[in-house]
């Protein structure tokens, strides 16, 4: 079926599976499908699959500027458990839906795609790259500051930001890890957390475009 819609693409790959032996491979799944239902029960057009297992794609069609949170949750929820995930985040059009997410095509789905493979060869965790010539250069900047802050990150850091990302107030998010606070906003600030959220309200603005 041949048609054009506007997409938030993500490629992912788990970094160092080969090395992660049976019970880690069983605990990975388990989070990856356990995030993938959670992230549907907010966002219907939500499709994530899996493929070689160790690899996924995911589409976002109608709630585009929600894309770069959700591949950031992501990063945050597997790396609370030191899983690490390599992401590319393409932002495009869709010009033809197959029966399944990895066989259908678009510029979204190239960019994710293609730049999956770049990421590995420079051994980096994210990359966001836009249709628009123009939003692609000021991304390039956004996405080396994002693969700084989460290069970085610590999985106590990593489980304050994921709650972080979900709106969570640090009242709550201190109750939830059973710790302070100031231990909260201590961990959010050495996470980044105010570069991040800038990121993703900048996003916010051009995914809607």
């Amino acid at each position: 079926m041949a048609r054009s819609i506007n997409a938030v693409v993500i490629t992912g790959d788990i970094v160092g599976s080969s090395k992660l032996n049976v019970l880690k491979r069983k605990k990975l799944q388990g989070r990856v499908t356990e995030f993938a239902n959670t992230i549907t029960a907010s966002f219907p057009d939500f499709k994530m699959e899996q493929f070689r297992g160790d690899s996924l794609q995911c589409i976002l069609t109608k709630n585009k500027i929600a894309g770069l949170r959700i591949a950031v949750l992501l990063y945050c929820f597997l790396a609370a458990d030191e899983f690490k995930i390599r992401q590319s985040v393409g932002i495009g059009d869709v010009s033809f839906t197959g029966t399944n997410i990895i066989t259908s095509d678009g510029t979204a789905f190239r960019l994710s795609g293609e730049n999956i493979d770049e990421l590995k060869k420079r051994g980096e965790l994210i990359n966001i790259a836009f249709a628009n010539n123009d939003l692609d250069e000021e991304w390039k900047v956004h996405s080396a500051s994002l693969n700084f802050l989460l290069e970085r990150l610590s999985s106590a850091q990593a489980e304050a930001l994921y709650l972080q990302l979900k709106n969570s107030k640090q009242e709550e998010i201190a109750k939830a890890l059973n710790i302070s606070q100031p231990s909260v906003h201590q961990r959010l600030q050495a996470a980044g957390w105010s570069v991040i959220s800038r990121i993703l309200q900048r996003f916010d603005i051009v995914a809607a475009l």
